[in-house]
């Protein structure tokens, strides 16, 4: 691992959300403070704005930490949910009894809850990552019971289209509905990818140690247009580029080879501006993992946008029944565009095709190996 080459306690560009490589500049730090003040006093809605890989799960993230403990706090991170679904991911995360079917209030327990907690000096905070996947109904359930006293304060982390789907909800509903504050949380300019890269790799442990070319802050721009996701796909596989050559140093050779060995284009080239994705949009595609345990068939699983956990514990969204398997071994992170794997610190790590990673974009028929358990990649063509 390059960390050893480099002399680093942890990997500086992880894509899981870290509370402690949070990186503030003035833009961010106003963002940030406006919703920590929101999880402190409010209650209602609150939407965070910003295109794909700015950010917004890592600030989630950080408020969930940093409240944890003074709220009841509930995260939807595969927001592709019906309206009782989204109450039963409530219900399961705080041990709440499930809503009945035939219920003429489906909400009335999660209502109870939010009252007690706050008959208890304690408020309800609910985080949802990808919130412009919900569907309107679903979208509206949620809003309603942020509009009852005492209400819950949600905070919706989307692309910049959920902030139309807002104002055409609040449209449609009239007053019934509370109204939604929105932030906004843009890209890294090339100042502050330079101070990105330098706070996380100071968190990692470089000390004051310089790793990073000067020349390097405008390439790594000119091919993640600021993106933080990218940013750190991008660093990751330019310090393995960098160990691989024996080099004290990343250069801007190192990130030119990393960028045509991850096969991106400059950021520019990728998308219009409009959309801003950052990789052309896969074809109609419907990527899932193949689970086989011991060679054996065990499920098949969709992923949808969002992130699912793997591992022993029962709150992982993927659980696998084995003493080889850490409690969280390793996250999928699946957007509109690609799926990622992720080693989240485990006892024995994760392998893909025979090779230890800690970070891979997958491609179809990858085979991830997580203790006696294998996970294959697979993108099943819609009819």
């Amino acid at each position: 691992m390059y960390t050893d080459w480099f002399k680093l306690k942890r990997l500086p560009f992880r894509l899981r959300p870290d509370a402690e490589f949070l990186y503030l500049n003035p833009e961010r730090s106003a963002v940030f403070e406006a919703l920590r003040a929101a999880a402190t006093n409010g209650r209602g809605a609150m939407a965070l704005l910003g295109e794909t890989g700015v950010g917004k799960t890592t600030l989630l993230h950080s408020i969930a930490q940093q409240r944890q403990g003074s709220m009841s706090v509930a995260r939807i991170q595969q927001p592709n949910l019906t309206s009782r679904e989204l109450l039963e991911a409530f219900s399961e995360q705080w041990h709440l009894k499930a809503p009945d079917e035939n219920s003429r209030d489906p909400q009335a327990e999660l209502r109870r809850f939010v009252a007690e907690e706050a008959g208890h000096g304690r408020s309800v905070l609910i985080l949802v990552d990808e919130a412009h996947r919900m569907s309107t109904a679903t979208l509206k359930e949620l809003l309603t019971l942020c509009a009852r006293q005492p209400a819950p304060l949600a905070i919706l982390a989307g692309a910049p289209e959920l902030g139309a789907q807002l104002a055409a909800l609040a449209a449609s509903s009239g007053n019934s509905l509370p109204p939604v504050t929105t932030l906004q949380l843009p890209r890294l300019d090339l100042a502050g990818i330079e101070a990105y890269i330098r706070h996380r790799l100071n968190v990692a442990g470089s000390g004051t140690r310089t790793l990073f070319d000067a020349d390097t802050t405008a390439e790594i721009q000119r091919y993640s247009g600021g993106m933080p996701q990218l940013i750190n796909e991008l660093c990751d596989a330019a310090m393995t580029q960098a160990e691989t050559h024996n080099s004290p140093r990343v250069g801007a050779v190192e990130i030119r080879n990393a960028a045509q060995d991850l096969k991106w284009v400059e950021f520019s080239a990728r998308a219009p501006a409009a959309t801003a994705t950052a990789v052309p949009k896969r074809e109609a595609v419907r990527p899932e993992l193949d689970v086989q345990q011991s060679g054996k068939e065990v499920k098949r699983v969709l992923l949808k946008p969002g992130r699912i956990t793997v591992g022993r514990g029962s709150d992982c969204g993927l659980q696998l029944d084995s003493q080889f398997v850490s409690r969280h071994h390793c996250q999928i992170i699946t957007t509109a565009e690609q799926t990622f794997v992720e080693d989240l610190g485990s006892t024995n790590g994760i392998t893909v095709n025979g090779r230890r990673r800690q970070l891979h974009k997958l491609v179809p028929r990858d085979q991830i190996v997580v203790g006696d358990h294998t996970l294959t990649y697979l993108e099943t063509p819609i009819d």
